[in-house]
C-alpha cells in the first residue's frame, strides 16, 4: 500500500513537471512584446499587430513539444491564434459567466479543463466535421506587468495523450491509472477499469480502499495532486493464489528436516573451529586505530588458526598497495572527466544563437548581422583559450560579456548587464568557464522568468586573501529549501552549478568555495570565494602582495 501510494505521488510529479513546461511557456507568451501590443492596440491597428503577434507566438510553441494550438484573445472578445491542425472555438461557451468565474478567481493563475469545457475542438481533418482527439485546454488570464490590468486571456490546448505519458511505464495488466477533473469527470482516453469508473473521489488529499477476494486483494486509491485541479486515480491487484500437491509439502518437509539438521552441525564446527579463534585475533586487532592497516601482534596455538597472523599482515601490506594504486588512478579518472567538462560548452546555447542570426538577416540590415557573427566568433575563440585550462579573469569577463551580448539578441528587453572588477585582480589565473554557467543560471532559473526588466551584475574583489567573484541577479529568488537542494538535485537547474563548484573543488583542493544568498521574489546572489597566494600577483603599483 505504501508503493501504491508513492507510485500515485510520482506520477502527479511527473504531470505537475509537464504542466510546469507549459506553463514558463505561457509566461513567455504573456511576457512578449508583440502580444502585449496587439492586448493593448486599438481596432485600427489590430491587423498589423495581430500578424506580428501569429508570428511570435509561433516561434515559442515551436520550442515545445505536444502543443496543438494557442489563442490570444484580447477583452473584446477578437483573437488571433496558431497551431497544428484545425481547432474549432464556441465564443457563447467562452462568454458564459459560469464559464469564466473560475478562471477570474485564478487571478493570473492557470486552470486545465477538458476541451476547454467545451469551447474547443480538434476537427479530425481539414474536410471532416467529425470531431477529432480530446484536448486539454491550459487557460490563464494576461494582465499587465504594470498596472495588472486584466488585457485578455491565453488559451494553450494539448494533447489529452499528455496524461497517459505520465503513467505508462507504470501501466500493467494488473495495474491501472487514470485521471479525473474537479467534477470527477474521467479524462483519460485509455481503458480504464470499472471501478475506477465508479470511484468516489472526496476532498480527501489522499485515499486508499482494499477489496478482499478469495484469492486476490485489490486496491483503489486516489490522490489529489498539489496545486493543479486534478485528481490521479490506481487500480491494483494483488494474486495470492499457490497450487500446492500433497507430494510437494512432504518433499518440503523433509528438505526443511534435513536443512535444520545440517544448519546444526555447520553451526557447531564454525564456533569450534572458526569464530572462538577468530574471535581472539579480533581482540588483538580491536587495537588497531581507524583508518589505519597495521600489522598485528598475536600468539595463538598451532592447532587452532595461528597461522592466520601471518597471512593477515601480508594481506595488509596488499591492501595498502592496492588502496593506493585506486587513489592514484581515480585522482586521474576524477581529473580527466573535469577537463572534459571544462572544454564543454552546451550546443544549445548555439543553436538559439545561429537561429537569432538567421532572425537578424532576414529583418534586419547586414551590419546587425555581421556584428551577430563577429561577437559569436570572438566567444568561442576566448572559449577555447588555445587549450589553456587557467585564463585570467579579465578573460573570464570578456567571455561573459560576449555571451550576455549574443543572448541580448534574443532577450534585448529582459535584462541588463553590468560589472564591479578591482583592476589589480584582471591578471589572476582561474579555472576557465567558471562564470558563464552561473550567469546562465541566473538568465534563464532567475531574470527571465520574474516577467520584467531586471539586471544581471558580476562583481570581484579582494578581502581576506580570498578573491570573490559574485553574480547578482533581482529575479524570481530561491527559498532556503531550494539552497540547500541545489548541491544534491539532478535537475537541468542544478547541474551547470555543481560541476562547476566540483572543478574549483578540485582546482583548489579546498571545499568551501561558494556562498548563496537569495531571497524569493527579490534576488540571488552566488559568491564564488577563490584562495588566493600573496606574492603571486603584483598590484597596479607594482608591489607584490
Amino acid at each position: 500500500m505504501k508503493n501504491n501510494r508513492n507510485s500515485l505521488m510520482a506520477i502527479g510529479s511527473n504531470l505537475t513537471a509537464e504542466l510546469d513546461n507549459i506553463s514558463d511557456m505561457s509566461k513567455l507568451i504573456m511576457a512578449n512584446n508583440e502580444v502585449t501590443h496587439y492586448l493593448k492596440s486599438s481596432s485600427s491597428l489590430g491587423l498589423r499587430y495581430s500578424q506580428n503577434t501569429v508570428t511570435a507566438i509561433f516561434d515559442i510553441m515551436s520550442a515545445y513539444d505536444n502543443i496543438y494550438s494557442i489563442f490570444v484573445f484580447k477583452s473584446d472578445g477578437t483573437y488571433v491564434h496558431t497551431g497544428r491542425g484545425i481547432t474549432l472555438v464556441d465564443k457563447e461557451i467562452m462568454d458564459g459567466p459560469e464559464w469564466r468565474k473560475e478562471i477570474y478567481e485564478k487571478a493570473g493563475g492557470y486552470v486545465i479543463r477538458l476541451n476547454g469545457g467545451g469551447a474547443f475542438t480538434m476537427k479530425r481533418g481539414p474536410f471532416s466535421m467529425e470531431p477529432g482527439e480530446p484536448i486539454l485546454s491550459f487557460i490563464r488570464q494576461i494582465n499587465d506587468l504594470n498596472t495588472q490590468e486584466t488585457l485578455g486571456m491565453l488559451v494553450i490546448n494539448i494533447p489529452v495523450s499528455i496524461l497517459e505519458g505520465t503513467y505508462k511505464d507504470a501501466d500493467k495488466t494488473e495495474r491501472k491509472f487514470c485521471y479525473y477533473d474537479i467534477n470527477n469527470n474521467i479524462l483519460s482516453q485509455g481503458e480504464v477499469p470499472d471501478k475506477l469508473k465508479n470511484m468516489n473521489v472526496s476532498d480527501s488529499p489522499f485515499d486508499q480502499k482494499v477489496i478482499k477476494n478469495l484469492f486476490s486483494e485489490e486496491i483503489l486509491s486516489y490522490y489529489h495532486i498539489p496545486d493543479i485541479s486534478m485528481v490521479i486515480a490506481g487500480y491494483e491487484r494483488i494474486g495470492y493464489e499457490q497450487i500446492i500437491s500433497k507430494e510437494t509439502a512432504w518433499m518440503l518437509i523433509f528438505i526443511l528436516v534435513i536443512t535444520g539438521f545440517a544448519l546444526v552441525l555447520i553451526s557447531a564446527f564454525i564456533s569450534v573451529y572458526i569464530t572462538t579463534p577468530i574471535q581472539r585475533l579480533v581482540q588483538s586487532m580491536g587495537s588497531v586505530k581507524s583508518g589505519m592497516f597495521k600489522r598485528v601482534s598475536l600468539s595463538l596455538p598451532d592447532d587452532e588458526i595461528g597461522h592466520l597472523k601471518d597471512s593477515y599482515n601480508d594481506m595488509l601490506l596488499e591492501i595498502n598497495h592496492l588502496i593506493n594504486e585506486l587513489i592514484d588512478k581515480e585522482k586521474s579518472i576524477q581529473k580527466a572527466e573535469l577537463e572534459v567538462l571544462q572544454e564543454q560548452i552546451k550546443p544549445h546555447f548555439l543553436y538559439n544563437t545561429l537561429d537569432t542570426i538567421g532572425y537578424l538577416a532576414l529583418e534586419n540590415s547586414a551590419e546587425n548581422v555581421y556584428d551577430a557573427l563577429e561577437t559569436l566568433g570572438d566567444f568561442y575563440r576566448k572559449f577555447l583559450s588555445r587549450g589553456d585550462r587557467e585564463i585570467s579573469i579579465e578573460k573570464e569577463i570578456e567571455i561573459v560579456k560576449d555571451y550576455l551580448k549574443l543572448q541580448k539578441l534574443r532577450y534585448e528587453d529582459v535584462f541588463e548587464d553590468a560589472y564591479e572588477v578591482q583592476e589589480d585582480l584582471l591578471e589572476v589565473k582561474i579555472p576557465k568557464l567558471i562564470l558563464q554557467p552561473l550567469v546562465e543560471n541566473s538568465l534563464y532559473h532567475g531574470v527571465r522568468l520574474k516577467g520584467e526588466k531586471g539586471i544581471i551584475k558580476i562583481s570581484v574583489y579582494l578581502k581576506d586573501d580570498i578573491i570573490h567573484i559574485v553574480v547578482y541577479d533581482n529575479g524570481v529568488g530561491m527559498s532556503k529549501k531550494q539552497i540547500e537542494d541545489i548541491m544534491t538535485s539532478d535537475n537541468n537547474k542544478s547541474f551547470g552549478f555543481k560541476g562547476t563548484i566540483e572543478r574549483i573543488r578540485y582546482y583548489y583542493n579546498c571545499e568551501d568555495v561558494y556562498e548563496i544568498r537569495s531571497i524569493e521574489k527579490e534576488y540571488t546572489e552566488v559568491d564564488i570565494k577563490i584562495p588566493f597566494a600573496r606574492g603571486e600577483k603584483k598590484d597596479v603599483q607594482g608591489n607584490d602582495y
